[in-house]
């Protein structure tokens, strides 16, 4: 029943927010993911349609909009499903990859101060989740499965403690509340960016909140801050850039607490597939220096980034029964090149070297090649 009424509920807010384009505006993202044919489809979107509300703050925006973000993800379990124990430490035989069909929608209302440079927002969050096999296992007819091995179900009689989402028919309805701040003084004029930006969520569920399915109980505090530095610039005169140099660097700290913690909002990620361990505390630093140029139009423009990116993750192991406290440090660095094309298509190469990967796994060096498209 309780499913019957979330999609109700997505009918309802998706209606909502059809009738809000005729008085409002809408924002359109189409997002690809190199795992899926290279990267060069859109698998991913994301829409927002704002309200037509009057700014409370002069010279400051205020936004009443709901947004919905559906698509597909590809993921790789980290935890036993069984008691929560790190895949990384006594890796398994059969696949990790999986996929993840998802809708999350977000009604919110966000009100600016100080020319925008100060913002809260408030939300009410809704996320739909349906897990399946891998697309591999699905061409390939392979008889070892993550979910499946030959015609019989591999976690039968798991508890789902490490992977709660997974649980059951492997479909989820989870709804919470969140509050974000942001401290907004980055200037960021594309291949030019100078100051800073702090950003502070907050998000909570339990099995107190509507329709939620009792698939998700937690709290979670995630902040960033992002500051950067344009080292050198050499402009043309049409205002385009020949050259620039531009120094980032982006910290996270997350604190998650509670029994059952989704894979969407653990985070922890250091650089593509490298993820630090998913405990109660994480910190994540990345540091790059990258060449931009020369600017052939505003949008687009090749650049260079060598980065060393580092994950610290300490604390209980999330969904977990084990009581073991970790202490965890993974570190990459390498080089990632791009060829933007007028903000749309994106050729890309990098390559990364984990100097210090999760617990058992060996060091080593990945790279990846191909062409990303997004709206």
């Amino acid at each position: 029943m309780k499913k019957v009424s979330a999609f109700i509920l997505l009918f309802l807010v998706s209606c909502m927010s059809v009738f809000a384009i005729g008085f409002g505006y809408h924002i359109i993202e189409a997002r690809a993911d190199v795992d899926f044919a290279s990267g060069i489809y859109p698998i991913s979107l994301n829409y927002q349609f704002n309200f037509p509300v009057k700014d409370l703050v002069d010279g400051s925006s205020t936004v009443f909009a709901f947004a919905l973000d559906n698509g597909l993800e590809f993921r790789t379990l980290r935890q036993n499903p069984d008691d929560g124990s790190f895949y990384a430490i006594d890796p398994p035989e059969h696949t990790l990859d999986y996929m993840t069909v998802f809708d999350e929608f977000n009604l919110f209302f966000r009100q600016g101060f100080m020319d925008d440079e100060l913002s809260f927002e408030l939300s009410i969050d809704g996320r739909f989740e349906n897990s399946y096999e891998s697309m591999s296992f699905m061409k390939d007819g392979n008889s070892q499965g993550l979910f499946w091995d030959g015609d019989k179900p591999r976690f039968a009689d798991s508890t789902f403690i490490g992977a709660p989402e997974l649980g059951g028919d492997r479909s989820v309805f989870q709804s919470y509340v969140s509050a974000v701040f942001t401290y907004d003084l980055m200037k960021d004029e594309i291949v030019r960016r100078n100051g800073m930006r702090f950003r502070s969520r907050f998000r909570i569920t339990g099995p107190w909140m509507p329709l939620n399915d009792k698939t998700a109980s937690f709290y979670i505090s995630d902040n960033t801050l992002d500051l950067a530095v344009t080292m050198f610039s050499l402009e043309r005169n049409s205002g385009r850039s020949w050259l620039s140099v531009v120094f980032d660097n982006s910290t996270n700290y997350r604190f998650i607490s509670g029994d059952k913690v989704p894979y969407y909002i653990q985070g922890g990620q250091v650089w593509n597939d490298v993820y630090s361990p998913a405990t109660r505390h994480v910190v994540t630093n990345k540091t790059s220096i990258t060449f931009y140029g020369p600017q052939i139009t505003a949008d687009t423009y090749p650049s260079v980034s060598l980065f060393y990116n580092l994950g610290v993750s300490f604390g209980n192991a999330l969904n977990s029964s084990d009581s073991t406290s970790y202490l965890e440090l993974t570190a990459v660095y390498g080089i990632e090149a791009e060829l933007m094309i007028l903000d749309i298509a994106k050729l890309y190469w990098n390559w990364g070297f984990v100097t210090n990967p999760v617990f058992n796994e060996k060091p080593g060096a990945v790279s990846q090649i191909g062409f990303t498209f997004g709206i």
